[in-house]
C-alpha cells in the first residue's frame, strides 16, 4: 500500500493505492498506517483498481479507516472497485457507507469546494 498526496482540487487529498489481496493476513498493516497518514490529511481516496480480493478482515479495515477520517471531520471515498470487490461491500451493506468512484480521478474531483458528500 502506498500513499501520495494530491493537491489538485485545493485541498489536501491522500491517494492510497490497494493491491493484492486485503485480508486477515495484511489488513493490520493498513490499520497501524493509516494513523499516520492522518497526520498529513483527512480526505482520503481509496484507488482499489489493483485489490484482487477482500474479506471481512479487509473490509473492516477500510470501514475502520473511514470512522477515524470522520472522526477528523474527514472522508474517506473509494475508487475502481473490481466487480468481486465490489460484490462483497454489496452484500455485506458497506457499500452504503462510501461514496464510490469509477475512477480516481473522479473520486479526488468530488472532494472540490461545493460537492462535498
Amino acid at each position: 500500500m502506498s500513499l501520495h498526496l494530491d493537491t489538485s482540487t485545493g485541498k489536501t487529498i491522500g491517494v492510497a493505492r490497494i493491491e493484492g489481496r486485503l485480508d486477515a493476513t495484511n489488513s493490520g498493516s493498513l490499520l497501524q498506517k493509516f494513523p499516520k497518514w492522518l497526520q498529513q490529511t483527512n480526505h482520503f481516496v481509496f484507488d482499489c483498481s489493483a485489490l484482487s480480493f477482500i474479506d471481512s478482515s479487509g473490509l473492516g479495515a477500510i470501514v475502520g479507516c473511514l470512522r477515524k477520517a470522520l472522526e477528523k471531520n474527514g472522508d474517506l471515498r473509494l475508487a475502481c472497485l473490481d466487480p468481486r470487490v465490489s460484490m462483497v461491500f454489496e452484500l455485506t451493506k458497506a457499500k452504503q457507507l462510501f461514496s464510490i468512484y469509477a475512477d480516481s480521478h473522479e473520486a479526488i474531483d468530488s472532494f472540490s469546494a461545493g460537492n462535498q458528500q
